[in-house]
């Protein structure tokens, strides 16, 4: 043998073990990844029976998403599904509903191959499907398990009797002859691969062959075995071939290595590696050298490897974590064109964005602990390590590259309660509030013990903590402590606030040079040396604090106070150290806020402002108060937060603590989503019939054949349903619809629904034009559906003309012999239509009265008020004047019934409703819309200002006494009011006049109250 070829193999041999040593190197814990170790993987699952049982899995031209299962093809859209099934009486059905194996070619058609129905093409115009049956001169088994393209439009197809072919005419051949595919062991051939040179690798439950023209097959040895049975194969973007084998896991070959070599086995790193025993069902490159294998098997889930590390992660159901992977039996996967992962199970379909990198969810700990991890308290050591408390009772102390490090608990002298507060000690140490009082634990962890506080009761809950020095101050439900902290000994009590905070439960403490501000469960303080000032609160006054729940601080880089409110949202003071009136800035739902509860702020290196809310998270610009809410599209799958849960940690994440986890963010990592979604009908009604879509999808825009309404189909009309193919956070994409010809503008429609839908329309030429968006709200390109509405026969030209014709012939004829009649009858029916008018209008007089008034008051009732508020509000909206709604209520309405008599009420109630009459103007509207409570549509008041006296009015006239027999009823009214705002719907006025009057109720009745 020359020895150049000696040296080569060895090569060969060493370059293998050296793959080797990498594939079965145990892994490291993190490779230097923060929160590598701990991170969830976590899906979105759709867990509808038509999507269980996924066999296999495609995404067609369009961006539709198509399901083989065991019981059927389904389209999926990100929303809705559609399901074909086998029906044996129809030619154009599939002919089996057990699909086995999906294939998009390169003319974007899809076909399907069944367990024993052989191959069927999806025919999109006609919404049908295309058969070829298993016959000896054509496809050779009806049993398809793999198709692929040959690279000539035709299709090689493997089956359970072998290799057959696909021209593009349609025709089948014995083309796999020249490949050798007839030399391939019996039992047919379960997956397929095509290289670019035009060789095919095939897989069959006897080993791996690559298939050349004109060659023997050649056999890759798997590891040191053949033989092996393969059932999945994948070339990645790196040209790697990933080998799945039906009971010896995974095996790698490299690209560019000779076929001698064999195939290298893929290792699992960890304590227990069960790959080599499982299962391969699916493999799919879910980032650059991340590759994951779906198992069936001991371990079962999917076995992520880090190709560049050689190191595996199992990600598996747990039934404590919702969003965990769906099932432990994975039966296929995909990685759509987003990038999105779809995993198909028995119990549905599971989805999986891996490039959210921004955000990283922290579910659990300690993989062998059931629950998941709730935090209501967060602290990042001087040590760099992360102090959580949590809901549960007890600490736990976390590394973030390294998993968890120490628990304190029971044992170590912490009461069985929730931690609410932490802190950092001058010497080390870490100050810790609970339900049960306040403790004091070493820097290590290990033991805390309670600390006593004189004048307070030991077990006193602690709900915030702030070190100014060796000064610590404790918030709770009894007030404001100011501890000094000497070196050795018990904390000396400085200083204690209570009543003079406004409200005595504080929540929240934020140190400011020599003051503190001081959140309450009802607003806000700032404590001085020696004074205490309370803010004042005003719901009604958008410059104003608003009354609530602060539930956290923050001061940013200008000198700015922000305030998260749990109701709110969040109140920003510009500059907290000034004197003078207290001036705020609300951010709200209105401005961008994905919630009105926000629970905790935190700034990032870069200055912006971070918020955790009640519905997922919110990134705030302070220059511009631009505000990016985040939720699962961007990775955030905790929704829920702890109020005042969070902590900035030394290199520069944020970390928020949910009800369900910690959400761990990376604010440099943060990309914008640019995918432009595919936008397609997904459906159309023409008459309550069914009618293919798919033409309207092949981008011909205007050139389509139009939707044809004839005259039968008018009055039902058509409805054509469409869709946005961004399937990260569908609910999240807009849409808008427009008929131009008919409709002036784009008619918005919910995520849910996506439908525009039209009835008896007039004849003519139409073009709907459809749109729809992205998560983040960046339009596609317009969809266009041509529309013609046909004309009834009566309604064309010429039957128009010939019936103007007729009618004047006939007209002519018979004004004559109907002239005397005519006239004799005149007189006689004058006086009858003259009789049956005046009966008439006095009815109409009765019932519009009955309908519209109220009997006891005479004041019109609820009927004519919402016809009335509505009006109002559409004219606003179409640039008029702006209206106010007031909301009047009786208070303590039911005591004068009580105590009085039913008698007594309505005389009261009529009486009020004179008293409104004579306080409003005649421009305005009174009403009564039932029982005690009256309502007044003010058309030519908007501000404030000219609401007032209005209002005053009103509480002045009808708190006046009412004598009523013997006695005098005292009464009293609350108003609630709101002013219209520019794109609210009467609706949305109503719900705001009313909380307005709740919120007067609740100041003490007999006052007034505008709604922001």
């Amino acid at each position: 043998m020359p020895c150049s070829n000696v040296l080569r193999r060895r090569a060969l041999s060493a370059a293998l073990c050296l793959l080797l040593m990498l594939l079965g190197m145990p892994a490291r814990a993190n490779h230097g990844v923060r929160w590598g170790e701990l991170a969830h993987t976590a899906f979105r699952h759709h867990g509808h029976p038509d999507l269980s049982s996924g066999v296999s899995l495609a995404q067609d031209r369009q961006g539709f998403v198509w399901i083989g299962t065991q019981s059927g093809l389904v389209r999926w859209d990100g929303n809705r599904h559609i399901k074909y099934l086998a029906d044996g009486a129809r030619n154009d059905a599939l002919p089996d509903s057990y699909l086995m194996s999906l294939h998009v070619d390169s003319r974007g058609r899809l076909w399907a191959g069944m367990n024993s129905g052989g191959l069927v093409r999806y025919n999109a115009e006609h919404d049908n499907f295309i058969r070829y049956r298993a016959i000896p001169s054509g496809q050779r088994d009806p049993r398809v398990s793999a198709i692929i393209d040959d690279g000539h439009d035709g299709l090689w197809i493997g089956t359970g009797a072998g290799l057959d072919h696909l021209d593009a005419d349609g025709r089948f051949t014995r083309l796999g002859a020249q490949y050798g595919a007839d030399a391939l062991p019996d039992g047919g051939v379960e997956v397929l691969l095509r290289q670019d040179d035009g060789a095919l690798w095939a897989g069959t439950r006897h080993g791996l062959f690559l298939l050349r023209p004109g060659r023997p097959p050649q056999q890759l040895t798997l590891g040191d075995q053949r033989g092996l049975p393969v059932a999945r194969l994948l070339r990645d973007s790196a040209g790697r071939l990933w080998i799945g084998t039906s009971n010896r896991g995974a095996f790698l070959y490299q690209a560019g290595a000779a076929l001698a070599t064999g195939a290298a086995p893929v290792r699992e790193s960890g304590a227990r590696p069960m790959l080599q025993q499982e299962r391969i069902s699916a493999i799919v490159e879910a980032a650059p050298d991340e590759i994951w294998f779906g198992t069936h098997g001991v371990g079962g889930g999917i076995v992520a490897l880090d190709v560049r590390h050689g190191a595996t992660r199992r990600i598996r159901h747990r039934a404590d974590t919702p969003d965990s992977l769906a099932d432990n039996d994975v039966m296929t996967m995909l990685r759509e064109r987003s990038g999105i992962i779809y995993v198909a199970s028995m119990a549905g379909l599971s989805q999986y964005d891996p490039r959210p990198r921004a955000v990283a969810t922290i579910r659990h700990l300690d993989a062998s602990h059931s629950g998941v991890l709730s935090v209501p308290s967060l602290l990042q050591a001087a040590d760099g390590k992360l102090w959580l408390g949590k809901v549960s009772g007890g600490i736990d102390i976390v590394d973030p590259l390294h998993g968890l490090r120490g628990r304190l608990d029971v044992g170590g002298g912490l009461p069985q309660s929730r931690v609410l507060a932490l802190a950092s000690g001058p010497d080390g140490e870490v100050y810790i509030g609970t339900q049960q009082g306040l403790f004091r634990a070493d820097a290590d962890g290990r033991r805390a013990q309670r600390m006593h506080v004189a004048r307070r009761r030991d077990e006193e809950e602690v709900w915030a903590l702030a070190l100014v020095g060796r000064t610590l101050w404790v918030g709770g439900l009894d007030g404001l402590w100011a501890l000094r902290l000497p070196s050795a000994g018990a904390p000396q009590l400085l200083r204690h606030e209570g009543a003079r905070l406004g409200d005595t439960r504080v929540t929240a403490l934020l140190p400011l040079g020599d003051d503190v501000w001081v959140g309450t469960r009802n607003g806000l303080a700032r404590v001085g040396p020696d004074t205490v000032e309370l803010i004042p609160t005003d719901l009604a006054a958008p410059d104003r604090l608003p009354p609530g729940f602060v539930s956290s601080m923050l001061r940013d880089r200008d000198g700015r106070l922000w305030l998260s409110n749990f109701g709110t949202g969040i109140v920003i003071l510009d500059d907290a150290s000034a004197n003078g009136p207290r001036r705020f800035h609300r951010l709200g739902m209105r401005q961008g806020l994905p919630d009105r509860a926000a629970n905790k702020l935190l700034q990032d290196r870069d200055g912006m402002i971070w918020a955790s809310t009640d519905n997922g998270l919110a990134r705030i610009d302070p220059r511009t108060l631009a505000v990016r809410a985040l939720g699962i599209g961007e990775g955030v799958h905790v929704p829920t937060y702890w109020t005042n849960a969070g902590a900035l940690t030394d290199a520069g994440e944020l970390v928020f603590g949910g009800l369900s986890g910690l959400s761990v963010v990376r604010p440099r990592a943060l990309s914008t989503w640019h995918y432009t979604p595919p936008l397609v009908v997904t459906r159309i009604l023409l008459n309550d019939q069914e009618r293919p879509a798919a033409i309207y999808n092949a981008g011909l825009g205007r050139q389509a054949p139009p939707l044809t309404v004839t005259t039968a189909a008018r009055e039902r009309g058509f409805s054509v349903e469409f869709a946005a193919l961004d399937y990260s956070a569908p609910e999240r994409n807009r849409y808008a619809y427009r008929l131009q010809g008919f409709d002036s503008g784009w008619v918005g429609t919910e995520a849910t629904s996506r439908r525009a839908s039209y009835n008896n329309l007039p004849p003519g030429d139409y073009l709907l034009q459809l749109r729809g968006s992205n998560r983040n709200g960046d339009w596609a390109p317009t969809l266009e559906v041509p529309v013609r509405v046909l004309p009834a026969w009566h309604q064309r030209t010429l039957a128009r003309v010939a019936a103007v014709l007729a009618g004047l012939l006939l007209g002519a004829g018979l004004m004559q012999a109907r002239t005397t009649y005519l006239r004799r009858r005149q007189h006689e029916l004058e006086a009858m239509v003259a009789a049956r008018t005046a009966e008439l209008r006095a009815t109409q007089a009765q019932l519009e009265a009955l309908a519209y008034s109220d009997p006891l008051t005479g004041l019109a009732n609820r009927r004519l008020f919402n016809d009335a508020l509505r009006h109002l509000v559409a004219q606003a909206e179409r640039g008029g004047a702006a209206c106010t709604l007031l909301l009047i209520d009786l208070d303590r309405f039911k005591l004068v019934n009580d105590t009085h008599g039913h008698d007594a009420g309505d005389a009261l109630l009529a009486a009020t409703a004179a008293r409104l009459r004579a306080a409003v103007r005649e421009a305005d509207q009174p009403f009564r819309l039932g029982g005690d409570e009256f309502a007044v549509l003010l058309s030519q008041t908007a501000d404030h200002a000219t609401l007032a006296p209005v209002c005053e009015r009103i509480l002045a006239q009808l708190a006046a006494p009412l004598p009523h027999g013997a006695a005098v009823i005292e009464i009293s009214v609350s108003v609630g009011a709101a002013i219209h705002q520019a794109g609210h719907d009467h609706e949305q006025l109503y719900k705001r006049a009313d909380l307005a009057l709740y919120e007067a109720k609740a100041a003490g009745r007999c006052t007034w109250r505008l709604s922001p």
